[in-house]
């Protein structure tokens, strides 16, 4: 699937015509063409139109996701790696911009909720048209930083709820919540390990020594976007901390319930021990007079009952059930 936008100033218009025309794209124009699964024949057609190098062809065919940053100086080869939500879960997406002064270029394999998100904004209010490439590119990393925020918000909501249900004891099995903190951990440490292997591309950006493309106006943009970067490891080691905080929930809960078990069992011998210890005593193979009164055998059944009774209401008074 194929999408170009022409921006011109504060207009967006879709461009159907394949490949894509570069010619004539004005100082207050851009275009963007967002590929999705690219057919046969699409991707030769794209370095024919655009003049891309064959190195950019193999790069675009290798299907490694790792963050990448080449300098073919009429445009920069960016590789980003977005977080997209699956089945709950969030997994890495491989997106490869294409930046020139006047166009760029975004190819992946699936869709990408935070590309669709940042069309539609681009698409609104503002004069997306005056960007060049590289600010269209900066924006565009911004948003997908704002997605690694929104996956780790996602993963503390979740943790939220899950703490929830355990200081309540609504949780099912200790091992399924463990399966699930180790999932939830596995997560983060996926999207960290995602984001901190940016910091490479983000750093060479942020330098004024991309050929012709680059000027030292995008130097803050790309600076600023270091800064985040960094804001955003933070708040991923905040969400390991907090897995490791909802883990030590689960264990003061299952300690709890064991405490209460241990309780009942306790109060249980307690209530027992003494008709226990009267019984063992009379059960003695010895003669006594009192063995010879069938009504005494009530009298015993009365005292134990009595003397179980007498540790409830203790039990009881001091709070202990």
């Amino acid at each position: 699937m194929q999408t170009a936008l022409l921006f011109e100033r504060d207009d967006a218009e879709e461009v159907d015509d394949w490949p894509p025309d570069i010619q004539g794209l004005g100082r207050s124009s851009i275009l963007w063409i967002d590929l999705e699964r690219l057919e046969d024949g699409q991707l030769d057609e794209l370095r024919e139109a655009l003049a891309l190098t064959p190195e950019t062809r193999e790069q675009l065919a290798d299907g490694v996701k790792r963050p990448y940053l080449s300098d073919y100086r009429d445009y920069v080869h960016v590789t980003a790696l977005a977080p997209s939500r699956n089945d709950g879960n969030a997994a890495l997406v491989k997106v490869d911009c294409l930046v020139a002064p006047r166009w760029v270029v975004t190819l992946h394999e699936e869709p990408v909720k935070v590309l669709e998100d940042f069309r539609e904004r681009a698409c609104g209010s503002g004069e997306t048209g005056r960007l060049d490439g590289l600010e269209l590119l900066a924006s565009l990393l911004e948003w997908v930083l704002n997605s690694y925020l929104e996956a780790f918000e996602d993963v503390e909501l979740t943790l939220e709820r899950f703490d929830s249900r355990a200081m309540q004891g609504r949780l099912d099995e200790t091992d399924s919540a463990l399966s699930t903190l180790v999932d939830l951990r596995h997560e983060v440490g996926t999207l960290r390990r995602a984001l901190t292997s940016h910091r490479e591309i983000f750093l060479a950006l942020a330098r004024p020594e991309l050929g012709n493309v680059k000027t030292e106006d995008h130097a803050d943009r790309f600076e600023a976007l270091r800064s985040r970067l960094e804001d955003a490891v933070q708040t991923a080691r905040d969400s390991r901390d907090s897995v490791v905080g909802s883990f030590d929930v689960l264990i003061a809960r299952t300690e709890q319930r064991t405490n209460e078990i241990m309780k009942v069992l306790t109060l249980a011998s307690v209530l027992l021990l003494p008709g226990a210890l009267i019984a063992g005593l009379l059960g003695m193979n010895f003669k006594v007079g009192l063995f010879e009164h069938a009504s005494l055998f009530w009298v015993t059944i009365g005292t134990i009952v009595g003397l179980a009774a007498a540790t409830l209401v203790a039990a009881r008074a001091r709070g202990w059930i």
